[in-house]
């Protein structure tokens, strides 16, 4: 185990450079400098199996912390990559062909990697990696996951809603015209974050399957009561109580208790839970995050 400090910038080029099949990284924030210095990094991209997990959600997007775009440049830099939205993540890590590790404060943006006071170790030990990863995975599944068509999506809506912007900031008098296109196209990028979050049959309910099994896994037997914010604090997104939504018949907002009622029902129904003395619990059964759809 070694220490790495700021400036770290070279320290994580040389790293991330022995990087021969296969790269996971952890890194909650994103920005196009970030992208180019770490698949400047690595010569052969194209034999190189990439998983990222970030945080891509509307107030990131708005907040200009994440850059959809940024995440767009990697399927262009590399030919094998998968990549995983999911809100409340802060964790940065950066996984290489799993034998080393940077567990670190440093998220893959300039700040980052050159301009802030960062601190992280160095791991070379494979067990432990092997662990890391693990939990990683795990992160991934329960996560959006995006691919290159979604993207572009999002990266065209965002661009509607800054020149909508630049508008609204360049007039003295308050446009109530303006305004609503703004709030409506703000929205709209949000619903396209929330069809990806239900493509390819994915229901609302298979995703709180996931997170209970994970949860129950992680932390033990747990009340309903228990469960709730735990579960609203991992999909803020579908869990958010200000709203009714509905796509594609599936309920998105005030409704999702009920939700996770069901899935508790379901999973019980399929002897992977079961209550007892007021506490859900995980059976004998084997399970894997990502089987319930």
């Amino acid at each position: 185990m070694k220490l790495i400090i700021s400036p770290w910038k070279n320290e994580f080029i040389k790293v991330i450079s022995k990087t021969k099949k296969e790269l996971f990284v952890s890194s909650p924030f994103i920005d196009i400098h970030g992208v180019k210095i770490l698949s400047g990094a690595i010569r052969r991209r194209d034999s190189v199996d990439f998983s990222i997990i970030t945080n891509l959600t509307l107030d990131t997007i708005l907040n200009k912390i994440t850059d959809p775009s940024a995440l767009l440049e990697l399927y262009k830099q590399f030919q094998r990559v998968k990549i995983s939205s999911l809100g409340r993540l802060h964790a940065k890590v950066y996984l290489i062909d799993g034998e080393v590790g940077i567990i670190t404060s440093a998220n893959l943006t300039t700040g980052g990697l050159i301009n802030n006071f960062e601190y992280g170790v160095l791991i070379d030990d494979r067990e432990m990696i092997r662990s890391i990863k693990e939990d990683m995975q795990k992160y991934y599944s329960l996560g959006n996951i995006l691919d290159v068509d979604i993207l572009k999506k999002v990266c065209n809506e965002l661009g509607k809603l800054q020149k909508i912007n630049d508008k609204t900031e360049n007039i003295f008098i308050k446009n109530k015209k303006l305004s609503q296109l703004l709030r409506e196209t703000a929205d709209s990028l949000n619903l396209e974050l929330l069809k990806n979050r239900i493509k390819d049959g994915k229901t609302i309910n298979a995703i709180f399957c996931d997170t209970i099994l994970y949860l129950l896994k992680k932390k033990g037997p747990l009340s309903t009561k228990e469960i709730h914010p735990l579960i609203q604090t991992i999909h803020a997104d579908i869990c958010d109580d200000s709203v009714d939504r509905v796509i594609n018949g599936q309920h998105f907002g005030k409704k999702w208790k009920h939700l996770v009622r069901d899935a508790q029902q379901s999973l019980k129904k399929n002897r992977l839970i079961k209550l007892e003395n007021g506490k859900w619990q995980l059976t004998s059964k084997k399970y894997e995050v990502g089987n319930n759809n």
